[in-house]
């Protein structure tokens, strides 16, 4: 992944660019004149980091959300309660669409406009690019949310509506479908003038359009398999149409995936330490899978225990553990379900760890997160900050290989499915391993060549045609360990993982009362001095009418696309 080395750098800038146009930022919230003393690049590089460098969300939403909720993790002493139905602080994307990205990159349009007309030109990828990461972002708003502003949205400072209206996720969905169509067009064509790149302003790809449009595609894909959900005929059309492109303009390798990739700072410790995961339990159906298959991945994932055999010798010295105790499996799952988790002999054996009397160290049953995964910065147990780098993926090569995989099986049979699946299999082996070096992971040993093998032919890896999605599905769930949101998104979108897959996402129990996984984002009542209450309450109305979406404050309910 040569592109990957030349990004270690742009993290430096940012703190420069942020310091530099701290004052133009602000007097641009003032003034929307003031925007022409920045330059329309440093909008994008704005809104990029805008859309990772969120810990509230890493805190909130995925660590002690939609993790526990889709079994990649639970807390320290495993899942407790009605867990499900903990939504505080939850879904902090919302606003930062208004306020922070979609109006950064709407700026970018208008600073172009600004320029000597003899100069806008020069900037039309720029747009096109900017373009296809709004249309990103505000389809992961609606995503959980359902109807929200876009097409009235961004503009009130330009002279338009402080009231947008709502468009409907069927509305918008379609919408942001043609501007990428469009966007990609527009990046096939030789531009009518030499280009201003974004170059290191771009964390993704460098300004570099061709892996725009393969990004792009990708994203297309992405966004018709949801469609099709509740619009099979519309979904459909899109893949046809995007797999109809010459396969240049499609993803082929892990060198063309969608991934941000900062330094260990930008997931470090500053500003209260949201990005740590140390209360973070690796949870048990994921573990013993991993665990039972020789997953290369699981020391990428997760960290052993601290029954090491010299721990386990001073706790037989002071007579805590029988004479003759070896060293056993060191990666050890926490319970997902809470009536599991509060049993008092799984406390007792799984949750009460214990203490070595002569060096007061704590030994633990119990795996955790692998800290680096997410917190690149974070220390080593010798007191070492890491000094690797943060990955955040947008759209990797294993899930494009997923979904072609998924769409094939549909299509042209499970013969072609395979490929793509195997194919998606070793890319996600293969970047997280990339990931488990740079990322200087804790406790890492890089993956040969014949573990890879020797995974692909265990039974459940190896391709079964006649559980063939399942086996899909189960693969990019694993997957999507560092993009927890898309797992859910897959669980809704396609019923997997689920309790007889592959990889088992047991029931959850509390009580003995089933607890039921949330699909969307709750949303609060609108109240009548809002400015925007009419237009509110009408796109309100309209959701709390469709089949499945319920009660608009319930995390139960369905949008649009997630068709019952």
């Amino acid at each position: 992944m040569k592109f990957i080395k030349s990004k270690i750098y742009l993290l430096a800038a940012v703190g420069f660019l942020f310091s530099c146009e701290k004052e133009a930022f602000v007097d641009v919230n003032k003034n929307p004149d003031a925007l022409s003393a920045v330059p329309p690049q440093n909008q994008f590089l704005q809104a990029t980091q805008q859309i990772h460098g969120q810990d509230f969300e890493a805190f909130y939403d995925l660590y002690r959300r939609i993790m526990p909720w889709m079994q990649y993790n639970t807390l320290q002493n495993g899942n407790q309660g009605s867990f499900t139905l903990n939504f505080d602080n939850f879904s902090n994307r919302y606003g930062r669409l208004y306020n922070g990205i979609g109006d950064r990159l709407y700026d970018l349009e208008q600073l172009v406009s600004k320029l000597d007309a003899a100069e806008q030109p020069r900037y039309d990828q720029m747009i096109q690019i900017a373009r296809i990461l709004k249309a990103y972002y505000a389809f992961y708003v609606s995503d959980i949310y359902g109807s929200i502003p876009y097409t009235e949205a961004f503009q009130g400072r330009y002279g338009g509506t402080l009231q947008p209206k709502y468009d409907t996720q069927q509305e918008l969905f379609a919408k942001l479908d043609g501007e990428i169509k469009a966007a990609v067009a527009a990046l096939k064509v030789a531009p009518s003038a030499p280009q201003y790149s974004l170059g290191a302003y771009d964390q993704y790809y460098k300004g570099d359009a061709q892996k725009w449009i393969k990004a792009a595609n990708a994203l297309r894909l992405r966004m018709a398999l949801r469609v099709q959900k509740a619009d099979a005929a519309a979904g459909t059309a899109i893949i046809t149409e995007v797999l109809a492109m010459p396969a240049t303009d499609l993803m082929s390798s892990n060198a063309d995936a969608w991934i941000f990739i900062g330094n260990a700072t930008f997931t470090g410790d500053a500003g209260g330490g949201n990005w740590n995961t140390d209360e973070l339990r690796a949870p048990k159906p994921m573990v013993d899978f991993m665990f039972t298959k020789g997953d290369p991945r699981l020391d990428a994932f997760f960290t052993p225990n601290q029954y090491t055999q010299a721990n386990i010798n001073l706790l037989i010295a002071e007579k805590q553990l029988p004479a003759g105790t070896k060293e056993g499996r060191r990666y050890v799952g926490s319970f997902t379900s809470p009536d599991d988790s509060r049993q008092t002999a799984n406390i007792q054996r799984y949750y009460t760890p214990k203490a070595i009397k002569s060096n007061s160290q704590t030994v633990d049953t119990l795996s955790f997160i692998q800290p680096r995964l997410f917190n690149t910065g974070k220390a080593d147990a010798a007191g070492n900050a890491g000094t690797g780098q943060s990955y955040l993926p947008v759209i990797t090569y294993a899930e494009y290989c997923f979904m072609r995989a998924e769409i094939a099986l549909k299509s042209t049979g499970a013969a072609s499915a395979k490929t793509w699946y195997e194919d998606g299999v070793k890319s996600s082996l293969d970047l997280y391993n990339e990931i488990g070096l740079k990322s200087q992971l804790t406790n890492y040993v890089a993956t040969t060549p014949a573990e890879i093998t020797a995974y692909m032919a265990q039974p459940g890896i190896a391709f079964d045609a006649t559980k063939a999605l399942d086996q899909i599905a189960s693969q990019s769930y694993l997957n999507f360990m560092k993009q927890p949101q898309e797992g859910w998104a897959l669980y809704k979108r396609t019923g997997f993982p689920n309790e007889t897959s592959v990889v088992p996402l047991p029931k959850v129990t509390y009580l003995n009362v089933a607890l039921v996984v949330p699909r969307r984002a709750p949303i609060s009542l609108p109240t009548q001095t809002d400015p925007n209450f009419a237009n509110k309450k009408a796109a309100y109305d309209a959701m709390a009418a469709l089949p499945g979406f319920g009660d608009l404050t319930s995390a139960a309910g369905r949008v649009w696309w997630d068709k019952p």
